[in-house]
């Protein structure tokens, strides 16, 4: 395997590594904002004195949860995409 070749495994290796990780990010970031939803459902429900902020609150408690699932389900997808790129980048180094 000359330099180039090297290289270019290196390179891929590296933009694998930086996909997981914003894989990652991504995940918390959807936790984020399903914590954040839940928390503002549970301050309007527990803080305000207008019935239709209550159901404002009331709503925004299911969402949050749809919002975890949403970005667990994405996350687990990209998951497996990104191990599949990864096997297929060991064959190719194998077969090369």
């Amino acid at each position: 395997m000359d330099t180039r070749e090297r290289r270019s495994v290196e390179n891929l290796v590296l933009a694998i590594v930086r996909t997981e990780l914003a894989n990652r990010r991504t995940l918390l970031s959807y936790l984020n904002t399903c914590i954040a939803l839940f928390v503002s459902g549970v301050g309007l429900l527990k803080l305000s004195g207008s019935q239709w902020l209550e159901w404002v609150g009331i709503a925004l408690m299911p969402i949050s949860l749809a919002v975890a699932i949403i970005g667990i389900i994405d996350y687990r997808v990209l998951r497996r995409s990104i191990e599949a790129e990864k096997e297929q980048a060991a064959a190719d180094d194998i077969g090369a």
